[in-house]
């Protein structure tokens, strides 16, 4: 499957998740929706979310043979549609399929130093080890104003860390001097396209507009570089305007925009 994405990682046509994107929706899915499944096809992949009917479907010209495949099993969405996509939007269209207000921006930049000081008293590094992992959750929990339950959130944490995507030196945090932590970003490497993605990165609340954010992104890109990565790509909800203008902030420039598709009413 990420021979697949990375395949077409580097379409100027049309954007495409990363291999990452999947390691994260596949490893750290939530145990209440039940874990996304995954199809492959023709040099295709569809990834089907049972709880909510959607489907996502990428690669080459195969991904709309086996949208339609995976489209029989009565699923209600499909998800991930690139705007420059012009072969999936007719193949959409003709399927009676309208494009929901929701949206996401795909931001992409180079790897040139932010130069973004770190505030005075934290420390950015990857994660300890999973001795570590509640304090990472609780900063992600209140990040992303989760609903569930701590506990459950940790176990999905900890199963994240143990599954065979993770590497703990791409588990990058910022650290309080009591050794809590207060931001954290995950980056992703494509060694066939040295395109690298960031995926999930967030600041606990009580511990935002310090800068903290760009400090660890700033310590990410050092990190892309010596992996060989040429480029760094992130997405967000077109509504989240706050994380829109981080990413501006940090030099991301818009690559592309994604959009929901369903049947009408």
């Amino acid at each position: 499957m990420h021979r697949i994405l990375s395949n077409h990682l580097g379409d100027r046509d049309r954007y495409t998740i990363h291999p990452g994107d999947l390691s994260w929706w596949l490893y750290h899915h939530d145990r209440r929706l039940g874990a996304p499944e995954a199809r492959i096809g023709d040099d295709a992949i569809a990834v089907l979310e049972g709880h909510d009917g959607e489907v996502d479907v990428f690669g080459g010209d195969a991904r709309i043979d086996l949208l339609d495949a995976v489209r029989d099993e009565a699923h209600a969405s499909v998800g991930w549609v690139s705007e420059s996509d012009r072969s999936m939007i007719r193949a959409l269209e003709q399927r009676r399929l309208e494009p929901t207000d929701d949206a996401d921006i795909a931001f992409d930049r180079g790897l040139e130093p932010l130069g973004a000081p770190l505030p005075d008293g934290y420390v950015v590094r990857c994660l300890a080890g999973e001795e570590e992992a509640w304090s990472r959750r609780a900063a992600s929990h209140a990040a992303f104003a989760s609903t569930q339950d701590p506990a459950d959130h940790l176990q999905r944490y900890l199963s994240f860390m143990r599954s065979p995507v993770y590497e703990r030196e791409r588990d990058l945090v910022a650290v309080t001097p009591d050794g809590t932590v207060a931001s954290f970003l995950i980056w992703w490497e494509d060694e066939a396209t040295g395109i690298a993605q960031l995926e999930p990165v967030g600041t606990h609340p009580d511990h935002q507009r310090r800068g903290l954010g760009a400090a660890v992104f700033e310590h990410a890109l050092g990190g892309m570089r010596s992996a060989g990565m040429r480029r760094v790509r992130v997405e967000t909800g077109e509504a989240r305007t706050g994380a829109v203008a981080f990413y501006e902030r940090l030099g991301f420039t818009r690559f592309d925009r994604l959009r929901w598709w369903k049947a009408p009413g």
